[in-house]
């Protein structure tokens, strides 16, 4: 059932009272001065244009039937374009303020016959309150295609709103967009449906400030539905730029279900979302101010999540190739920057760059082992003090890596390959004290590596190759070297350094 919002004296809702019978209906009421308005109907139209305030320019234009477009401007200098060539449309521009511009432009090229004459098809609302407002609806379908709905409604002033939405094949529909603006936001969404069967886009954009929000969404393959992009600012100056995609092959299950949602509430944000392919979703929350994140998921299933409630932190996610791992990035920090990139199945990647950990880095590369194998790798960054850097490197299967820096200037390194499934490697480094490098490196699996650095200024490294080897290094003294290199299989180190400028050199196996 066509939706109609009445808006004081909607001139839709007058519209309503024409005579239903095969005609076009046209009612011009100007009542300020300086006002013009030209309308050309052609087949069962409706039109009504009421002009209040003064120097307005009202246009309708409609050709085919059940057109009903309605404008009704009260401020000054405002301009309104309704062009319907339509079957089913509707349109409505109120217009309270002065010096805005509105235009709606909708086609329906369904017959009679085709399958697209439903009573959704199509809609388009604008309504500005403020002054000096830009809103351009353009809205296309084809035979068999239905329900594109829009509503714009922008308040106060300098506000710039453009959607544009096109479902170009039988069985395309059910496209939606939303935008609210308060004072200076932009937001353009395009949304396109093209394949067979291709079903369901919303998009849903509420700004308050001077923010931005780009909103792209496009379907390109037969069974193909339900993209979804939400994206919610306050505060000034945020940026948010959503692109979902759907392209090739993939079989079952259908592709599907790519969720978007980003919240950004304090100020001078950016957001750059990129999801392509199904079954992904994305949450980014932008509460500090300053913040930069750019993710992409690219094949399905894969889950996103960024927090940033500190300021001036980076987030980047890219998760490539393969499926269903997750990312989650939580930074707290002022100033520190995180980098997680999966290119496996089922692997896990957790940052958490908490109060404290200002200016401290980490970086998580996980690269499975490729085709369809599970790589099931884990990487924890844990971060709670100053300007500390962490990296991760795991290939191959089952991987188990953990860092925690508790002290500052820290530095650690894990590099985990994987030689068998489900006998994966474990590494942990913990650096409490300050100043202190680690690095564990293992090919096999089975294998054990952990360090524990509680001093100032110590070095150790742990180079593991083969199968269920274990070292451990405890470091409770300050300037103290620790190495441990064992090859083959079997082999067990543990050294416990308490003093000062010792060195302990471990090499087992051959």
């Amino acid at each position: 059932m066509k939706k109609i919002l009445v808006s004081g004296v909607s001139v839709v809702a007058l519209a309503i009272a024409a005579p239903a019978i095969a005609q076009s209906v046209s009612d011009v009421d100007q009542t300020g001065s300086g006002n013009g308005a030209a309308v050309t109907q052609t087949g069962s139209n409706d039109s009504d244009v009421d002009q209040i305030g003064n120097g307005n320019d009202a246009t309708v234009i409609q050709d085919g039937e059940d057109g009903i477009a309605g404008i009704l401007q009260t401020g000054d200098n405002n301009e309104a374009t309704i062009d319907q060539d339509t079957i089913g449309g509707l349109g409505d521009i109120i217009q309270d303020g002065s010096d805005n511009i509105a235009s709606i432009t909708q086609d329906d090229a369904s017959s009679l016959t085709g399958g697209g004459a439903f009573p959704e098809d199509p809609e388009a609302i604008i309504d500005q309150a403020g002054n000096n407002n830009d809103a351009t609806v353009a809205q296309t379908n084809a035979d068999g295609a239905f329900n594109l709905v829009s509503n714009t409604f922008q308040t106060n002033n300098n506000n710039i709103s453009e959607v544009t939405q096109s479902a170009l094949a039988v069985g395309a529909g059910t496209l939606l967009a939303e935008v609210s603006q308060v004072d200076g936001a932009t937001s353009t969404i395009t949304q396109t449906a093209v394949g067979a069967g291709a079903v369901d886009q919303f998009a849903s954009v509420d700004q308050v400030g001077v923010n931005g929000s780009d909103i792209t969404q496009t379907f390109n393959l037969a069974g193909s539905h339900t993209f979804e992009a939400t994206v919610f600012q306050r505060g000034t100056g945020n940026d948010s730029t959503i692109t979902q995609e759907d392209f090739g092959t993939h079989g079952l299950p259908t592709d599907a279900e790519l969720f978007a949602t980003v919240t950004q509430t304090g100020n001078a944000n950016l957001s750059e979302l990129t999801q392509t392919n199904r079954e992904a979703t994305a949450t980014i929350l932008q509460e500090g101010n300053g913040n930069t994140s750019t993710a992409s998921q690219t094949f399905s299933t894969n889950v996103l999540t960024v927090t940033q409630t500190g300021d001036n932190n980076t987030s980047d996610i890219e998760q490539a190739e393969f499926s269903s791992s997750q990312a989650t990035v939580l930074q707290e920090s002022d100033g520190s920057e995180s980098t997680i990139f999966q290119a496996g199945r089922f692997d896990e990647a957790f940052v958490n760059q908490l109060i404290g950990s200002d200016g401290s880095t980490s970086e998580i590369n996980q690269n499975g082992t490729g085709g369809f194998e599970n790589a099931s790798n884990i990487a924890t960054v844990t971060q709670t003090a100053l300007s500390n850097d962490s990296i991760i490197d795991q290939t191959g299967f089952d991987g188990d890596a953990t860092v925690l820096q508790s002290g500052p200037n820290n530095a650690a390194m894990i590099e985990q390959i994987g030689t068998v499934s489900g006998a994966g490697n474990t590494a942990v480094i913990d650096q409490s004290g300050e100043l202190n490098e680690a690095e564990a490196i293992q090919n096999g699996s089975l294998n054990l590596a952990d360090i524990d650095q509680q001093g100032d200024s110590n070095l150790a490294s742990i180079d593991q190759t083969g199968v269920g080897s274990e070292a451990t290094i405890l470091q409770v003294g300050s300037d103290n070297d620790a190495s441990v290199t064992q090859l083959n299989s079997g082999n067990i180190s543990d050294i416990i350094q308490n003093g000062t400028n010792g060195s302990v050199t471990v090499t087992q196996g051959s």
